[in-house]
């Protein structure tokens, strides 16, 4: 029997590439050895409403767990691979999650990547960027500062092994910083264009 990993990778690349019969077949082979397992669930009732048969779906989505979660994940993953798919899923966790940035960032940008602009800039006005900088800026700046601060008072009490314990994590911050410091920015410039 094959990994259930493999398995799911399997029936993920089908799924990509609409083969929605050999999807199905790996799925179902997967839930007959492991009925519970949420993603492939998941998996069988996505293909069951793609292909038409929502009612079907419905009982899949109920033993998949928390479907918000997993539809975030596959319109991320479907986002430059099939926007109309993944746009339908990006529709449907803005609305049970009308507060969550990335994800209206993401619909937006997928909207201005279909031409579709006065959809992405409706995206960017639901954009609350001041969390964003705070959580992806000041808060990564701050603990770097913190630590350096403390650093800087070891290596003049002489503690200086600890003092680079607490230099390598003020380095950590900057990566966190670079990281994420330009996706809040992004935002911030998105949601001042959007005009709201």
């Amino acid at each position: 029997m094959e990994s259930i990993g493999n398995l799911l990778n399997q029936i993920i690349a089908h799924y990509e590439k609409k083969e929605y019969d050999a999807a199905e077949k790996l799925v179902d082979v997967l839930l007959v050895s492991h009925p519970d397992f949420h993603r492939g669930q998941f998996m069988k009732a996505v293909i069951l409403e793609e292909t038409g048969r929502a009612d079907d779906a419905e009982r899949h989505y109920d033993k998949a767990g928390n479907r918000y979660t997993l539809w975030s994940r596959l319109a991320t993953q479907l986002h430059d691979i099939d926007p109309d798919r993944a746009l339908r899923y990006y529709e449907r966790v803005t609305k049970a999650d009308p507060q969550n940035n990335t994800l209206w960032f993401s619909l937006g940008d997928l909207y201005e990547k279909m031409g579709r602009r006065d959809d992405a800039r409706e995206c960017y006005k639901n954009l609350s960027p001041v969390k964003e900088v705070l959580s992806r800026i000041f808060i990564p700046l701050g603990f770097m500062i913190f630590l350096l601060s403390g650093a800087i008072a070891m290596i003049q009490r002489g503690e200086r092994g600890l003092a680079l314990v607490v230099v390598a994590a003020a380095v950590f911050c900057i990566f966190w910083l670079k990281r994420d410091a330009g996706k809040a920015v992004k935002m911030v410039i998105k949601k001042i264009q959007s005009g709201k």
